[in-house]
């Protein structure tokens, strides 16, 4: 994903305040696989800072460059060629 301007991540404690990263591009994780009850979206930047999605700070803007293939899309794709 890119994003308009460099990345605002808001810490769960809020006694440093809002944290830039001056990266504007990241790759779209699923992290804590393993625990249940913790949040698994998150995103890596290029430096490998992994950053859950619940810290960014709302009103930022990013597009998708890419969206992952997956089986299901992939199949539907080959039936649509034989058609």
């Amino acid at each position: 994903m890119s994003f308009e301007r460099e990345v605002t991540c808001v810490p769960r404690m809020m006694r440093w305040g809002a944290k830039t990263i001056s990266h504007k591009t990241a790759i779209f994780r699923q992290i804590n696989e393993g625990w249940p009850t913790a949040h698994h979206d998150a995103i890596e930047f290029p430096d490998g800072q992994v950053v859950l999605l619940t810290l960014l700070a709302e009103g930022q803007r990013a597009t998708v460059l890419q969206l992952p293939a997956t089986g299901v899309e992939t199949e539907v794709t080959q039936e649509a060629a034989y058609v």
